[in-house]
């Protein structure tokens, strides 16, 4: 059977309700699943509910981010988690405080572009993410200056693009650290999508390092961003280092072109996160 470690709801960025998510992976013949919102912990309470109702093994999780550099924010899967301890909370609370900053400074962007956001409709769509995705994305789609998510960031909001802001989140270390104080399992998601100076930052032996350095237990491997090849070289470095190796869609709802399921992770890869987490619980 197949399992999906990486699910969004409207509780982040996502278009669905943990109801209308976690029904979709029961149809899907999903046996597990995990929902990590973007520095946010609000929908777990109902995913839990809605998980033992539909006979889904269900993993509380976050995707904190982490910003290794000014220009680069890393994503980190926290698995197994205690939504109410402190030391999360003190990191969710953070992240959000750079989140809402961030909203502003794009909006600042777009004006030095001539640009002008309707802060009446970026409103509404802010508030009804089930509309159809991120409240940015939606007003300009509405505006008619962009088709898609893809036009999105390569017109505006991609690196190097002109309306790109950089956001400042807490620390690689800090987050670890919150999401193991948490009883959690941190990953590292999608390691292959970070790069710098056009040179992606998994295949240097720093930043190799770093994630072991850090505390890191595992690497989201198997996603859709990755080639065949770098899903190999990724599950041959979990393999010599010890660390484990999960995978997930990263559904956000159809406006961003991803699907639930895909790529199909077996149900192998959930037993050494759950003895994991149990670990990290009775430690």
């Amino acid at each position: 059977m197949a399992i999906d470690l990486h699910l969004h709801t409207n509780a982040s960025d996502g278009t669905l309700s943990p109801q209308e998510l976690l029904t979709a992976a029961a149809k899907l013949g999903l046996s597990a699943v995990s929902i990590t919102d973007h520095d946010s912990t609000a929908a777990l309470a109902a995913g839990t509910a809605v998980a033992a109702e539909l006979g889904l093994a269900f993993i509380p999780g976050v995707e904190l981010s982490a910003s290794y550099s000014p220009e680069i924010s890393l994503h980190i899967l926290g698995y197994g988690i205690d939504p109410a301890h402190p030391e999360l909370r003190k990191v969710l609370a953070a992240n959000q405080k750079a989140w809402d900053q961030s909203e502003e400074d794009s909006i600042a962007a777009l004006e030095k572009l001539a640009i002008k956001i309707d802060r009446t409709r970026y409103d509404y769509w802010k508030a009804h993410p089930e509309a159809g995705g991120w409240p940015m994305y939606n007003t300009l789609k509405e505006m008619g200056l962009v088709s898609d998510v893809n036009e999105y960031f390569d017109k505006y909001f991609g690196v190097g693009r002109p309306a790109y802001i950089t956001i400042t989140f807490t620390p690689p270390e800090t987050v670890i650290r919150a999401i193991k104080a948490a009883g959690g399992v941190p990953v590292l998601a999608h390691p292959g999508l970070y790069a710098e100076d056009n040179t992606k930052l998994m295949t240097k032996p720093s930043f190799q390092q770093a994630i072991l350095d850090w505390g890191f237990e595992g690497l989201e491997a198997i996603t859709t961003y990755h080639s065949p090849k770098e899903t190999a070289l990724y599950r041959n470095f979990c393999q010599k280092h010890g660390l484990l190796v999960t995978g997930g869609s990263d559904y956000h709802g159809s406006f961003a072109g991803r699907h639930l399921g895909t790529p199909v992770v077996d149900d192998a890869y959930l037993p050494p996160l759950l003895e994991a987490i149990a670990r990290r619980r009775q430690g």
